[in-house]
């Protein structure tokens, strides 16, 4: 079985996706074989993000549901928020934002329960940025000043400074430049401390031009 996971992992790591998914399906029946529920939920996630990797997102979505319900038995409710985070964000990208959000929610309450600052704070990252792209600017911002509060608590400058970044972007496309430009130079600031060269880059940008239309 460890050969078989090797060679499927090492496959997706060269971005050879459909040659990975045999052996990693070899291995994950093996792990069942063996009554190995550990194992079998980790096989199960690498194969589900194969599976997406390879544009069959139902069997992807398939493959992560058997994932959770395998975690459930194990009670292993870190695991089960990160499955919900993926299943999440595959249903972003298929534009299925009303199941992104269940995912995203339900991510975000198992990480509350288990005091996972961090993990919670991601998740209504998420959801804010589901709502920014279903263009609902008051819950886009919402979720991120909820995430940046998380994030200040924590101290996490990285989150900080995204949610800043989130936030300032919010308020520019509402039009609201006197809003947006203190949050766009906090993100700079940190971004910067941070030596986030490319993403200070592209806030400076943002800053001067709405500047320049004031």
């Amino acid at each position: 079985m460890k050969s078989l996971m090797e060679k499927g992992t090492l496959a997706m790591g060269e971005g050879r996706y459909k040659e990975a998914l045999q052996p990693l399906q070899d291995a994950l029946e093996i792990s069942r074989q063996l009554g190995d529920k550990e194992t079998e939920a980790t096989q199960l996630n690498i194969l589900a993000i194969c599976h997406a990797s390879v544009n069959n997102p139902e069997n992807a979505l398939k493959t992560y549901s058997d994932a959770i319900n395998v975690l459930k038995t194990l009670d292993n409710k870190e695991g089960q928020a990160m499955i919900y985070n993926n299943v999440g964000l595959l249903n972003v990208g298929l534009q299925k934002y009303s199941d992104a959000l269940k995912s995203f929610e339900t991510a975000a309450a198992i990480y509350d329960k288990l005091d996972n600052k961090h993990g919670k704070a991601l998740q209504f990252q998420n959801i804010g940025s589901v709502y920014r792209d279903t263009l609902d600017s008051k819950k886009a911002l919402s979720a991120y000043i909820m995430s940046s509060i998380i994030f200040e608590e924590i101290e996490d400058k990285a989150g900080i400074a995204m949610q800043a970044s989130n936030i300032g972007y919010i308020y520019a496309i509402d039009k609201n430049t006197n809003e947006a430009l203190p949050w766009l130079n906090k993100a700079l600031k940190l971004f910067e401390e941070l030596n986030e060269t490319e993403m200070a880059k592209v806030t400076k940008e943002n800053i001067n031009k709405l500047s320049s239309n004031m």
